[in-house]
């Protein structure tokens, strides 16, 4: 057998999903405009807060999402404590707003349960999902439920947009996010997208059931199973929030690791990936966007491997040499922090760190070594 395959077969993928993948969508949507939805009358909301020790940020959390463009009779805001040990309740409690209810989980248990213990209580027929730490922008919640407007649409992705706190190495997220938007965007236009943004999305009263107390990504699991109620996911630019996070790639990797834990357990729950005649371009998008890239790490082992044990194919040792100088930069990024401002430094080392916490997230889910209550990264 030729084991050159081994090299061309991961070399094929890993351009595909980085870089064909992404052109293939524009070409395929080039043409396809944005649709103008119309905000007819107000749906009525439940934005839900799960918070485990967010005293630093839960007063502002709070007044955010009171104090946006919406009509006081039609939204409501529910606050979960999931176990916190600081000052967390005591803080929600001090609000006195008749749309504010704040509900205490007094063993900490992680956050499907505490949204499990906090969805009997939401009156609305729209669900707004959000983190402590992310900050709504006046009209966020009126563009983030427009889409609403049309039947087909189950749920809705907002835009979250990173902000670093401190000078230092590049915010490597906020890259990765314009790329991911791309993307996001046009699988939008042409049928749904196959992820929210957990920091802020709607979602369809509908569409939300109990929740697996066990499971890490309970926005993705929402999302994936409003696919499967043959709904889609619209991203929606309009719907603006701002999270302030530290320019860490250190930190990202704990999350990444996380993202990838938690979506291999997810898989064994979408129904649409095991009907992907019927659902085509659902899974088409999800196995070119997700799955693929968190077997990314796989693919460029395997390529590298086997550029290493060529058989003297010049092709081969041109692309040895090339991964030997980007995995070298990478090194050197871990090596000397310094060197992460130069974009021809810090570019791989991103990328390299964030494709071996997949590699770890892959590993972690496979043991069930990945714990579903979180230690909030600071991102």
């Amino acid at each position: 057998m030729n084991t050159t395959i081994f090299f061309w077969m991961p070399l094929f993928i890993v351009l595909y999903v980085y870089l064909a993948y992404p052109a293939l969508l524009w070409v395929w949507g080039r043409r396809l405009k944005p649709p103008a939805y119309r905000l007819s009358s107000f749906s009525t909301i439940s934005i839900i807060i799960s918070a485990y020790n967010e005293e630093r940020y839960i007063k502002r959390k709070i007044e955010n999402a009171l104090s946006i463009d919406y009509p006081k009779e039609a939204m409501q805001v529910i606050v979960v404590s999931d176990g916190s040990s600081d000052r967390t309740l005591e803080i929600a409690n001090s609000f006195s707003d008749e749309r504010l209810k704040v509900i205490e989980v007094r063993e900490r248990k992680g956050k499907p349960n505490a949204l499990n213990q906090g969805l009997p209580h939401a009156t609305g027929d729209i669900l707004v999902f959000t983190d402590a730490n992310v900050f709504f922008e006046r009209s966020s919640i009126q563009a983030l439920v427009k889409p609403f407007s049309d039947a087909s649409c189950g749920a809705v992705s907002g835009c979250v947009e990173l902000m670093a706190l401190e000078d230092g190495e590049p915010l490597g997220e906020g890259a990765y996010m314009k790329y991911e938007r791309f993307m996001q965007l046009y699988e939008s236009l042409l049928h749904t997208m196959v992820g929210i943004d957990g920091g802020m999305f709607a979602i369809r009263r509908k569409h939300v059931t109990e929740l697996p107390t066990n499971i890490i990504l309970d926005d993705f699991y929402m999302a994936m199973r409003a696919i499967d109620n043959d709904a889609r996911i619209v991203y929606q630019p309009t719907a603006k929030a701002h999270e302030m996070v530290p320019a860490s790639v250190s930190q990202e990797f704990r999350r990444k690791t996380r993202i990838a834990a938690g979506g291999f357990q997810v898989l064994k729950y979408m129904e649409f990936l095991k009907q992907p005649v019927k659902y085509s371009k659902a899974a088409f998008f999800f196995v070119s966007h997700k799955l693929l890239r968190w077997l990314s790490p796989f693919f460029l082992l395997s390529l590298l491997g086997f550029s290493i044990y060529s058989d003297g194919s010049l092709v081969i040792d041109v692309f040895f040499w090339l991964q030997f100088v980007f995995y070298g930069l990478a090194i050197i990024g871990l090596l000397i922090p310094a060197l992460r401002n130069r974009m021809i430094v810090y570019i791989p080392y991103y990328f390299s760190a964030m494709n071996i916490a997949c590699f770890v997230g892959f590993w972690r889910h496979l043991f069930g070594i990945q714990k579903v209550t979180w230690s909030r990264v600071e991102r």
